[in-house]
């Protein structure tokens, strides 16, 4: 597949990244493989997740499990006509069988004989699976750092979601993910009467952006931003892994300058299933109030946001992504400070998983995990 990065390297060379914008590396964290009503106990099913091919079953017990697709005795995909038995797998071609850890449990062939030593060796590749916000996640890794994301403000609180259908996007997720924090698109391209100033903080693998300020009024949404709202703005955007975000809407956000209205939480799973193929499943979430009233409101408020993403992903999916032939040597200090902070982070700070075919060298590890380099200020080198 063609994509707008390959072309013009005579003219307009790009710069090569380590991590960020590059295809070969895939960031340890949680990945979206289906949902979780897609999984059935009768049948296992066969995922691309970054380029990686996984075969996902539920077992009797209604346990998620996930392994690498390829049977380790001739190579047949698990999926493919496999058998979910008890707490395993059984693979169509030879009828061995693997548990949700990938121990080989049973060889029809070796009844009656001592092939505990071929078992161990044949261990099929598990990772760790949880399920949450209605979908089947996947940490690439042997085990996982850190549970599926949930939100900082809404931890171990009840809450309610909703999906909408996952954007299909022609980008590196790092793009798509830059994308929510450029101020300037917000005024260009969704003609928003804003005038932000950002902050940002980072902690381990979360990077977190904070933007404030006033509303413009030289329009008419603006006018009606400043009657209904207040002539401030305020959103959040986090990041986490490098794979997943949160928007924040209608922070210190007021009706009428007299009631506070509730915040609007926006999940972001960016999940590239191919090269040039990139999926974003946003996930809506609010807090499950009480009562039947309570109840309503919830479920009017997510109906609100569904129609509110969906008007401003249109907007950025019609025309940028397929588009965009990203090189970093183009940003200005001036308007592109948080853009660059995001690339450093990214390259600095985010850990490849199982998946990735990128490797660091011995020396490029030794300058990430050396460097004194303060990531919260812009970088004169992406």
């Amino acid at each position: 597949m063609e994509l707008v990065e390959d072309l013009n390297h005579s003219t307009q060379p790009l710069s090569q990244m380590r991590k960020f914008n590059n295809w070969d590396f895939v960031a340890r964290g949680w990945y979206v493989a289906c949902k979780s009503n897609e999984l059935k106990t009768s049948k296992p099913l066969s995922k691309k997740v970054c380029g990686h091919q996984l075969v996902l079953f539920r077992t009797q017990s209604g346990k998620a499990r996930a392994l690498d697709a390829f049977c380790p005795h001739m190579g047949m995909n698990l999926a493919k006509e496999g058998k979910v038995i008890d707490e395993t797998l059984r693979c169509f071609f030879h009828h061995w069988r693997f548990d949700g850890e990938g121990n080989c449990v049973d060889i029809p062939c070796a009844h009656g004989r001592d092939f505990s030593t071929i078992q161990t060796k044949r261990k099929a590749q598990a990772y760790p699976v949880q399920e949450k916000y209605g979908l089947v996640w996947v940490f690439n890794d042997v085990k996982a750092t850190h549970d599926v994301f949930e939100i900082p403000e809404l931890e171990g609180k009840e809450v309610m979601f909703t999906h909408l259908k996952p954007f299909n996007r022609a980008s590196h997720p790092h793009i798509t993910m830059m994308n929510s924090i450029d101020e300037q698109h917000m005024r260009t391209v969704h003609k928003l009467a804003l005038s932000l100033n950002s902050s940002i903080e980072t902690k381990g693998t979360r990077f977190k952006l904070v933007f404030e300020g006033p509303v413009l009024t030289d329009s008419i949404v603006g006018k009606l931003h400043k009657f209904f709202f207040g002539d401030r703005y305020s959103s959040s955007v986090l990041f986490e892994d490098g794979n997943l975000g949160l928007l924040t809407t209608g922070i210190k956000m007021k009706l009428l300058g007299r009631w506070q209205l509730p915040k609007g939480y926006f999940i972001f799973s960016h999940t590239f299933i191919e090269r040039g193929r990139n999926q974003v499943i946003p996930i809506i979430v609010t807090p499950k109030r009480k009562g039947p009233h309570g109840f309503l409101f919830s479920w009017l408020y997510l109906q609100f946001n569904r129609l509110c993403m969906k008007y401003l992903a249109h907007q950025d999916g019609r025309i940028i992504y397929g588009n965009l032939r990203f090189d970093p040597k183009g940003l200005i200090p001036e308007a592109d400070a948080p853009t660059a902070q995001w690339i450093n982070f990214v390259n600095k700070v985010i850990e490849p998983g199982l998946w990735s075919t990128y490797r660091e060298s011995k020396k490029e590890r030794g300058e990430t995990h050396n460097s004194k380099t303060n990531l919260n200020e812009p970088q004169p080198t992406i």
